[in-house]
This record gives structure tokens, C-alpha cells and sequence, in this order.
């Protein structure tokens, strides 16, 4: 058996502020038919994770965002839950930002049935849907070097 302890976690990070927001091993597939493209990839070591190419509806800053779902995150719901524009009918949608910096980073997902069917599990009422773009692997934020300022010109 492995020790937890040897192999910690993969985080994905917060790319404003640093923040841990999703473990890797938390995400999962939610295919979407609204994608206008979808692929599997490896990210922070978990082989498979479905990341699809949706487009932004309203398009104000970004036509088309790269979007990976996990069952949960560290972050921060914003607004009221929006049933139009969804990428994933019968659920609704609000804008999840991080907690710390509050820099948007995807959004909560949530089935629009106001009554919970006991047969449905609570994690597949929910996902999180994250902005690939908005992310940093935390193996890469390690690695990042740091120039002291008495070095700089």
C-alpha cells in the first residue's frame, strides 16, 4: 500500500493570486453536447481529464473558454443561479471567483430540480466548472524562480 504522505496531493492554482482552488485528483468528466470541442489530456498528473472548448454566450472579454470540471473547489459563488445560456441542460449556473483575490475562475454548476432525488448521489447535483486558462498547475508555480531584487538592473 502507498503512503499518502509520500505523493501529496496536485493542486491547481489560483493564476491571480496563488490560492489552492481544486485538488487533481477531484476532477471528473461532465461532457457537455454545447462543446464546440472536447479533449482528453493529462493535467497535474491525472491522465484523461475531458477539457472542452466551450463559447461564452455573451461574449464581453472571451469568445471561447477551455473548461475542465471537478466534483469540488475552493471557490467563492457569486450571484444568483442562471438557468439560460447553460452548457449542461437541466442545470443552472452562477460565477464562481476565487475567495482570496476574487479573480473569476469558472462556475458552480448545480441540477435545476429544486427536489433532490434520493437515488441521485449529492456530487453529481454539483461540479464545479474551471477555466483551464485561469489555472497553474502547482508543480509548474514551484518551479517558477524568483529573482531577488538586488540582482535586477
Amino acid at each position: 500500500m502507498l503512503d499518502n504522505n509520500l505523493f501529496p496531493p496536485e493542486y491547481l492554482l489560483c493564476r491571480q493570486c496563488g490560492l489552492e482552488i481544486a485538488k487533481a485528483s477531484d476532477l471528473n468528466k461532465r461532457p457537455s453536447r454545447a462543446a464546440h470541442r472536447q479533449r482528453n489530456d493529462t493535467i497535474a498528473g491525472v491522465d484523461g481529464v475531458l477539457i472542452q472548448l466551450f463559447k461564452n454566450p455573451q461574449g464581453y472579454t472571451q469568445n471561447f473558454f477551455e473548461v475542465i470540471t471537478a466534483e469540488t473547489a475552493n471557490v467563492q459563488q457569486h450571484g444568483q443561479p442562471y438557468r439560460q445560456d447553460t452548457w449542461w441542460p437541466g442545470f443552472s449556473w452562477r460565477i464562481s471567483i476565487c475567495p482570496r483575490c476574487g479573480f473569476h475562475l469558472g462556475w458552480y454548476v448545480e441540477k435545476c430540480s429544486l427536489v433532490s432525488s434520493p437515488s441521485v448521489q449529492a456530487e453529481e447535483q454539483t461540479f464545479v466548472g474551471l477555466i483551464l486558462d485561469n489555472l497553474l498547475y502547482q508543480k509548474y508555480a514551484d518551479n517558477l524562480l524568483v529573482v531577488p531584487k538586488s540582482y535586477r538592473s
